[in-house]
């Protein structure tokens, strides 16, 4: 059977929790991370992984 699993989490812009979630161990558990609220640079991007897609709304 073919699974889809997601995981959702508010960040409250926290570039620390951001980070630790997109390159911990656990990041290849999940097919999708919607992340409200992300951590945004001065330069209005966001911190991301070369093993993800980021998609702004």
């Amino acid at each position: 059977p073919t699974h889809l699993c997601i995981w959702q989490q508010n960040l409250n812009h926290s570039g620390t929790t951001q980070h630790s979630l997109l390159h911990g161990p656990h990041s290849k558990q999940w097919d999708v991370y919607a992340l409200q609220e992300p951590h945004i640079c001065p330069n209005k991007c966001t911190i991301s992984s070369p093993k993800f897609y980021t998609v702004y709304p």
